[in-house]
C-alpha cells in the first residue's frame, strides 16, 4: 500500500459520486499527481484531459504519432475556445502528438499570449471574422474544427473555411 502519495482518476460515470476517505479504483485509470499541480489543478485534469484526448483522436480523427517525431501531416486544426480548460489540453496534445499545424483562436492578449506558450502555430481572434483571418495565413483550408465554444454562432464560418471532408467536432 503506498502511502502519503496523491493519485487522481477519471472516475466512473455509471456511478454515483466520490465523496468518501477512501476509495477503492482499478489502476488502469489512476495517475500520480504530478507535485508541481495543487489539489485543485489535479482535480480538473482527468475531465479536461480526457475531453480534449476523444474529441482530437476519436471524433475528429487527426493522426497520432510519437512524441518525438518531428514530422509535419496536411492537417490544419482550428481549436476555438483554445485557452479555456480543454482547449489548452488540446492544444498541447495536438502540438506534441500530431503532426498538424494548430490555430487557436483567442480574443484577449493574455488569452493569445497563453495558447502561443502552449503551442498554437498561429493565433487569431475569434471576436473578428475568422475566415479572412486564417485566409491571410496562407496555410490552406482547415480540416479540423475543434469547436469548443459558440458552435451556433460560428457554423456559418465553419463551412467557409473547412476543407472537402473536413470534420468538426
Amino acid at each position: 500500500m503506498l502511502v502519503s502519495l496523491m493519485f487522481f482518476y477519471a472516475g466512473d460515470l455509471t456511478r454515483q459520486g466520490s465523496n468518501a476517505e477512501f476509495q477503492l479504483v482499478d489502476e488502469r485509470i489512476v495517475g500520480r499527481k504530478p507535485k508541481s499541480l495543487s489539489d485543485a489543478e489535479a482535480a480538473a485534469l482527468p475531465l479536461t484531459a480526457i475531453a480534449a484526448w476523444e474529441l482530437l483522436f476519436e471524433h475528429l480523427g487527426l493522426q497520432q504519432q510519437a512524441p518525438e517525431s518531428n514530422d509535419k501531416s496536411n492537417e490544419i486544426l482550428l481549436v476555438v475556445d483554445a485557452a479555456g480548460g480543454a482547449g489548452s489540453i488540446l492544444v498541447q496534445l495536438a502540438k506534441t502528438l500530431t503532426g498538424a499545424t494548430i490555430i487557436a483562436a483567442a480574443s484577449r492578449e493574455s488569452s493569445q499570449a497563453w495558447v502561443n506558450k502552449l503551442g498554437a502555430d498561429h493565433v487569431v481572434d475569434h471576436t473578428k471574422d475568422l475566415a479572412p483571418q486564417i485566409e491571410a495565413l496562407g496555410i490552406g483550408q482547415v480540416t479540423h474544427v475543434a469547436s469548443l465554444n459558440s458552435t451556433e454562432a460560428y457554423f456559418e464560418t465553419y463551412t467557409q473555411i473547412l476543407a472537402p471532408f473536413g470534420k468538426i467536432g
